[in-house]
C-alpha cells in the first residue's frame, strides 16, 4: 500500500505514477505487507521527499532535498535501498555471529504499550518554547534491534521497552552506542 501526502503544491497524476514505479524499484526488497508512507513537501527552493516503510512497528526511511521533484523522488528512493541494503548487512552479520533467532522471536513474543504525551502540565508547556509533540508506540526489543531502527530511521537516539518491559533510550556516542534505562 502507497500513501502519497503533497504539502504546499497540488500533485499531478503523472507523479503519482513515477513514484509509484519508482517504488517498485524496492518492493521486492520488501515484505509482502509493507506499506509505503511518501510525503511531498514544496520548500522554498526545491521539494523535500520522505519515504518511511511500515513493516510490523519496524520502520525505515529514505529522505531527500532537490531544485525539482523528480530527481527528489529518485533520490529518496536510493537513499532508501542504501538503507534497506545497511539492514540485511547487519542482518548478515548477525546470523554469521548467532544471534539472528533472537532477534527474530524477541520482537513476535510482546506486544505493544501506547505512551501519551497528554500527562503532562500545561505549565510547562508555558515555559518551554515546544513545537511539536508526537505520540509514539514503544515496541518491545532488543538493544540492537534498536539500534537498527535508529540507524533506519536517521535519528541520534531511540526509545524502546527492553525485553524486560523496561523503558530504554538507545543514542549515539562519538564513538559507539549508549543506553538509558528509566527507572
Amino acid at each position: 500500500m502507497i500513501n502519497i501526502t503533497a504539502r504546499g503544491f497540488e500533485l499531478k497524476q503523472g507523479t503519482k505514477d513515477g513514484i509509484e514505479s519508482e517504488l517498485k524499484r524496492i518492493e521486492k526488497m520488501l515484505p509482502n505487507n509493507a506499506s509505503f508512507d511518501v510525503t511531498l513537501s514544496k520548500l522554498k527552493d526545491g521539494y523535500k521527499c520522505d519515504i518511511t516503510v511500515v513493516h510490523i512497528g519496524s520502520f525505515i526511511r529514505g529522505e531527500a532535498v532537490a531544485q525539482r521533484i523528480e530527481p527528489v523522488i529518485d533520490l529518496a528512493v536510493d537513499d532508501l535501498k542504501r538503507k534497506l541494503r545497511k539492514l540485511k548487512t547487519f542482518f548478515v552479520d548477525k546470523k554469521r555471529k548467532g544471534g539472528i533467532d533472537e532477534l527474530a522471536t524477541a520482537f513476535d513474543e510482546f506486544g505493544d504499550d501506547d505512551v501519551s504525551m497528554e500527562d503532562f502540565d500545561e505549565l510547562y508547556y508555558e515555559s518551554v518554547d515546544v513545537t511539536r509533540q508526537k505520540t509514539v508506540t514503544l515496541n518491545v526489543m532488543t538493544d540492537d534491534e534498536a539500534i537498527v531502527q535508529m540507524e533506519m530511521l536517521g535519528h541520534s537516539f531511540f526509545v524502546y521497552l527492553g525485553v524486560n518491559g523496561e523503558t530504554r533510550i538507545i543514542y549515539k556516542r562519538k564513538k559507539g552506542y549508549g543506553v538509558l534505562v528509566c527507572e
